[in-house]
C-alpha cells in the first residue's frame, strides 16, 4: 500500500482502531522500517564494491601520471587529468554514501516505557504511540535511503561516462 508522506495523527479516529488493527499497523510499520534498513545495507555494500574497484584504478592512473608526466603528449595528459577528476568525484560520492548516518531502531528503549507512567497505559495506547513514532522513523530513514541512492546513482552515471568523455578529450586534442 502506498503511504502518504505525512499523517496528521490528531485527525485519526483512534476510537475506531481496535487492538488487532493497531497490532497489524504496528507490524507493517516495523516491516517497512526493516525494509528501509535492508535497502540501506544493500546500497552500502554496492558502494563498497564500487569503491574497491575505483580506488585501484585511480591509484594506478595517478601513479602512471606522476611517473610519465614528462613523456605524455598533451592529449594523453589532458585525458589522464579528465579521468582523474572523474574518478576523484566518484570516490567522493561513494565516501559520502559510506559516512555514518544516524538511523532509527525499530525497538523501543525499556526506559521509555517507564517514563511518566507510560507503562500504566493500555496496550492499545502503547501501540498507538509506537505507530506514530515508527511513522516518524520511516520518514527520516526513508529520506536517508533516498539521498544515499541518489549519490550511488550519480556515481554509477559518472563511472559510465568518464571513459567516453576522457576518450573524447583525447580524440579532440589529438586532432590539433
Amino acid at each position: 500500500m502506498q503511504a502518504q508522506k505525512d499523517i496528521d495523527f490528531s485527525k485519526i479516529k483512534w476510537s475506531k482502531i481496535t487492538r488487532e488493527k493497531a497490532e497489524f499497523i504496528y507490524n507493517e510499520a516495523i516491516a517497512r522500517l526493516d525494509s528501509i534498513h535492508r535497502n540501506n545495507d544493500i546500497i552500502t555494500n554496492k558502494a563498497i564494491g564500487m569503491l574497491s574497484f575505483s580506488l585501484p584504478i585511480l591509484a594506478a592512473l595517478t601513479g602512471y601520471f606522476i611517473l610519465q608526466i614528462k613523456e605524455l603528449s598533451t592529449p594523453l595528459l589532458a585525458m589522464s587529468i579528465c579521468a582523474g577528476v572523474f574518478l576523484f568525484a566518484i570516490l567522493v560520492l561513494l565516501l559520502l554514501i559510506l559516512l555514518p548516518r544516524g538511523i532509527n531502531s525499530a525497538q523501543g528503549e525499556p526506559s521509555a516505557y517507564f517514563t511518566d507512567n507510560y507503562y500504566l497505559s493500555s496496550m492499545l495506547n502503547i501501540l498507538k504511540g509506537n505507530i506514530q513514532t515508527l511513522h516518524q522513523y520511516i520518514k527520516e530513514d526513508g529520506t536517508i535511503q533516498r539521498e544515499r541512492a541518489n549519490l550511488f546513482n550519480a556515481a554509477v552515471v559518472l563511472f559510465a561516462i568518464f571513459p567516453i568523455i576522457s576518450a573524447g578529450v583525447w580524440a579532440v586534442l589529438s586532432l590539433y
